[in-house]
This record gives structure tokens, C-alpha cells and sequence, in this order.
């Protein structure tokens, strides 16, 4: 077997020193010695590591999204319910830029195998989706317009009776 680099564990290496071989698809891909030290053979995955499905995970998530919510509001000019509908969009691939940096923290911080990144993002995910949809829909019907003042209305006094008038009857008193 071949090892791309000889530390740490090949290197320490005396004839006769145990070692145990994880095998994959039929081929030694991880060496380690008594102390539990590892080392990867020329056979193990190379440059694969979680830390790069997190970050593809990440940046294609946050700028598929950016992308759509972007070109939405290039296509959608002069409509002022389709550019808010845009920018939630686009808001939304930030927070699932940032839950897969999170599931990415959380795996590596926990030693967690490498499924654990997608088991853990793709709930994630879909919340967040149905969350952009739920909310695009409500830009597009109008329901998040800021029309409406920001102290509550106050309806004017009504005028004094005139005379003549009962008050609240509304016909002339006899």
C-alpha cells in the first residue's frame, strides 16, 4: 500500500508494529496504530472532506437563491409586490447559507460522520423554503404592504349635535 504523505503514523512505523486497516470497496483507505493515531493510504478519499460538502452546501444554497431572488427583481421592474416578493427571497438564502455553515459547525465540533450533514441540513432546508414561499405569497397578495401608518388611527370627534336635535336619534326633537 501507498500513503500520499508518511506522517503520521507510517513514519513511526517499526517492522513487526501492529496496525489495524479500515477497508473500503475493497481496498485499505485508513491506517492507525496502537496510540489511535490515523493515517489515510493513496486509496482513501481524497480532498473530499466534510468541510467541502458543507461549503458547497452553503454556497450553492445561498446563490441559487440570490440568483432567483435577484433575477426576479430584474424581470419584475416598476412591480413594487414582486420586489418585495425578490428580497424575501433572497433573504432566505442567506439563512440557508447559514444553516448549512451551522450543520457544517456542528458536525465537526461533534465528530458526527458525514451524513449527518445533509440529515441535518435538508429538514433545515425545507423550512426554510416553505418559509420563502409562505412569505413570497404573502408579498405578491399584497398582505405585506407597508400602507398602513405606524401609530394607530384615530377617527376624528364627531361634531356637536345641532340644535334642534335629539342627540343619537337622529330626527328632530318635538
Amino acid at each position: 500500500m501507498t500513503f500520499r504523505n508518511t506522517d503520521p503514523v507510517a513514519s513511526e512505523l517499526e517492522p513487526g508494529d501492529k496496525v489495524v486497516g479500515l477497508i473500503w470497496h475493497g481496498h485499505v483507505v485508513e491506517v492507525r496504530d496502537a496510540e489511535g493515531r490515523r493515517q489515510e493510504t493513496s486509496w482513501g478519499p481524497l480532498e473530499w472532506p466534510e468541510d467541502r460538502l458543507g461549503g458547497a452546501l452553503a454556497c450553492i444554497s445561498f446563490g441559487v437563491t440570490a440568483l432567483v431572488g435577484a433575477l426576479w427583481a430584474l424581470f419584475a421592474r416598476g412591480r413594487r409586490r414582486h420586489a418585495t416578493a425578490a428580497a424575501i427571497v433572497r433573504w432566505h438564502g442567506v439563512g440557508l447559507g447559514g444553516a448549512a455553515i451551522l450543520t457544517l459547525w456542528a458536525q465537526a465540533a461533534n465528530s458526527w460522520p458525514m451524513w449527518a450533514i445533509p440529515a441535518i441540513w435538508g429538514p433545515l432546508a425545507l423550512l426554510i423554503l416553505a418559509s420563502a414561499v409562505a412569505f413570497a405569497i404573502a408579498a405578491l397578495r399584497g398582505n405585506l404592504d407597508r400602507d398602513d401608518p405606524s401609530t394607530p388611527r384615530v377617527p376624528p370627534p364627531l361634531p356637536p349635535p345641532s340644535m334642534g336635535q335629539s342627540q343619537g336619534s337622529g330626527r328632530p326633537a318635538r
